[in-house]
């Protein structure tokens, strides 16, 4: 009787050291997939948001003093003149339903896809640090003087939530985030 009782406790102490050891290694299969979202997700930032720091440095390059640089200015695009001096589908499926394409328009030609963001927002500062209004009255354009750039991207290949996780409303899979917020970035040139 004793025998059984040995084994009986010892079937059930290793199934549960068992089931602790898989429980452990799903842990830790998630957080290496969670963490090699949050790598992924801060390169696609940071290739991003050096493209936009360039264009925006490039505002107003190689334009006449006293032409107007900026022609278009909202919360999600801004349109101004540089002269580069050089030629340069919609997401069809996507595990994340935020994604955009972020384009580049040089002039007057076909838009071109410089990165994938899922939240991009501009706002417009002048010398005296005044926030104008989104859009920019085009009698305001030329006090723009500083740009205020917020850059959000999200990991395109997520994990998914267990199902006991999800809360009404709430995603159905966990997206890494990074954010960018770039505060004061002008050109020089439009300070002329």
């Amino acid at each position: 009787m004793a025998a059984i009782l040995d084994l009986i406790g010892s079937a059930i102490l290793g199934g549960m050291l068992l089931l602790i050891v898989l429980n452990a290694n799903d842990m830790a299969m998630e957080s290496q997939s969670i963490q090699n979202g949050d790598v992924l997700v801060q390169e696609i930032l940071v290739s991003t948001v050096r493209l936009i720091e360039g264009e925006f440095r490039n505002m107003g390059f190689g334009v006449p003093e006293g032409t107007t640089v900026v022609l278009q200015a909202d919360s999600s695009s801004v349109s101004f003149l540089c002269d580069l001096g050089r030629d340069t589908t919609e997401l069809l499926s996507t595990q994340n339903e935020l994604d955009r394409y972020l384009y580049r328009k040089v002039n007057g030609e076909t838009p071109s896809k410089v990165g994938v963001v899922t939240r991009f927002k501009l706002q417009y500062e002048t010398r005296s640090m005044e926030i104008l209004p989104i859009p920019v009255p085009a009698d305001r354009r030329s006090e723009i003087h500083l740009v205020e750039v917020t850059v959000e991207v999200q990991n395109p290949y997520a994990i998914s939530k267990r199902q006991a996780e999800i809360n009404p409303g709430d995603r159905t899979a966990k997206f890494s985030s990074a954010l960018w917020q770039q505060t004061r970035l002008a050109s020089q040139n439009t300070r002329r």
